[in-house]
């Protein structure tokens, strides 16, 4: 069973701290995937999301009151379980800023009343979540060599599902390619046999299901979700997905081999970076899927971790936008996705993109590259080669994320090793009189700016994503303009400076 925040805080090792929950109260049943303790302010970016962050809190005191709640806003971005502060002389009580914008995006926030050797409760803790983690990959293991020995004695999907559904208790439903219900255990009568009684009209899990799909020779062949019953495991039906669609692909490979629509699909995806030897053989593979050649496409590059589970909801997401073909690996997904409407495709790609980062962020391990669009599926290369440049390099744990190509490209272009000193002397020269500042004002500024830029410099939106009175707002651009020489909106000074604010944070690479 899966520990819990409020389980945790239960824990004797943690206990002798006397915790006490004073934001974000209903966040208690999150599952903590691990503890960890840190007096960095800027520990965000080096967390993977689950775990239980304790801290003494002398950093948090002497923090500035946008610099706590920034704080808290990077944790619950970063999707951690809850954070627990040390209340001491040092820091009589959690800052009240800290606790405001905890309570309003529900993240959890722990005082510790009572001092309490940080290590100990780390070792104690972990230890059961590591013993944990040896039970399910056990699990896992006999789960494996009982599928095996039923597929080697002829063992169809209805049968692998039936033994998964027994193994776990969970509900399980497979659904094909294109979102049908096919298999359904138990039925809704209750009998745990037989296919589903009707096809369902599209993918639709129920909520806090876990979804894994299942791919044939790289063509997307079914989706298998599993549902936990209210003693499940959520980590253990994890372990369990991914047997289980291995297993469920070579059933399925046995009985329903892949189309010649799905291997065609697969193909052209695969071939979306070749030269231009292969464009005959791209318009061959484009009639399979009823795809005109002539349209303009846009490529989507996906990566995952090993471990990730399904990505549920993507087929139907990419098909409310023209036609599709995927190709998939283990940890990589390539898709060409033609767009019908020559002139609205690049407000279609718009669309396409804005959808697929609201879709990843609620995934886990998860990383999106968009591409831009082009005229013609025989230059499909140039927007696949960007979708994969964007996402390449990028660490795939923690939260899921989406990049837009056409905006990562000038970073890109700048990346190179041997323009990393004209880089340097680029953003120095455009920022000198902010980097000059103090570390915290300087950046500040520099984070405000930017945001402002990234929002199309519209000041109400800025304001929304910073959390901050249109006033404050105001202020902090004054004070950067005026250190700027003038409000660069609407000049040639602002591509440049934009520029610059993007590329800071390479100037310590």
């Amino acid at each position: 069973m899966a520990l819990t925040l409020e389980a945790v805080l239960r824990h004797p090792s943690l206990a002798r701290g006397e915790p006490r929950v004073v934001a974000g109260a209903a966040g208690l049943q999150r599952r903590v995937r691990w503890i960890h303790s840190s007096e960095v302010l800027e520990i965000a970016a080096l967390l993977r999301g689950g775990e239980l962050l304790l801290t003494g809190g002398e950093m948090l005191g002497a923090a500035s009151e946008e610099d706590q709640r920034r704080y808290v806003r990077e944790l619950a971005a970063r999707r951690v379980a809850g954070v627990g502060i040390e209340t001491a002389r040092s820091l009589p009580a959690v800052p009240p800023p800290l606790l405001a914008e905890a309570e309003r995006l529900g993240f959890p926030v722990v005082e510790l009343r009572r001092r309490i050797p940080f290590v100990d409760v780390a070792e104690a803790v972990n230890a059961e979540l590591v013993n944990a983690s040896v039970v399910r990959l056990r699990f896992g293991g006999e789960l494996a060599h009982a599928l095996s020995a039923l597929l080697t004695h002829g063992g169809d999907a209805h049968a692998l599902l039936d033994l998964v559904v027994r193994r776990t208790g969970a509900a399980a439903a497979l659904y094909d390619s294109r979102g049908a219900l096919m298999l359904q255990l138990p039925q809704e009568d209750g009998e745990a046999g037989g296919p589903a009684p009707s096809p369902a009209a599209g993918l639709t899990p129920s909520p806090g299901g876990l979804t894994s799909r299942i791919t044939v020779r790289g063509a997307h062949a079914a989706t298998l979700v599993l549902t936990p019953g209210p003693d499940s495991d959520p980590d253990l039906l994890g372990v369990v997905g991914e047997h289980a669609s291995e297993a469920l692909g070579l059933a399925l490979l046995r009985s329903r081999p892949p189309s010649t629509r799905d291997l065609a699909g697969s193909e052209l995806a695969r071939l979306a970076t070749a030269g231009p030897q292969e464009r005959g053989r791209l318009t061959q593979l484009a009639q399979i899927l009823a795809i005109d050649p002539a349209n303009p496409v846009v490529a989507v590059a996906l990566v995952t971790a090993a471990t990730s589970t399904g990505l549920p909801g993507l087929d139907a997401l990419l098909q409310r936008h023209g036609r599709v073909a995927m190709d998939a690996s283990e940890t990589q997904v390539r898709i060409v996705l033609s767009f019908a409407d020559r002139r609205h495709a690049a407000h279609s790609r718009h669309e396409l993109a804005d959808r697929l980062a609201a879709w990843a962020q609620d995934l886990e391990a998860v990383g999106v590259g968009v591409g831009p669009v082009v005229p013609d599926l025989a230059s499909v290369a140039t927007s696949m080669e960007a979708a994969e440049a964007a996402v390449r390099d990028r660490a795939t744990y923690g939260p899921g994320w989406a990049v837009d190509a056409t905006t990562a490209a000038v970073e890109h272009l700048l990346d190179a090793p041997d323009l990393r000193a004209r880089r340097e002397l680029f953003v120095r020269g455009q920022l000198a009189m902010l980097l000059a500042l103090r570390p915290v004002e300087g950046e500040t500024l520099m984070h405000t700016l930017e945001t402002y830029f990234d929002c199309g410099c519209n000041k109400t939106r800025t304001a929304e994503l910073l959390h901050l009175q249109r006033q404050s707002l105001y202020g902090r651009l004054e004070r950067a303009f005026g250190l700027l020489g003038g409000d660069p909106t609407g000049t040639d000074r602002a591509l440049p400076l934009h520029l610059a604010l993007r590329l800071r944070q390479r100037l310590s690479s």
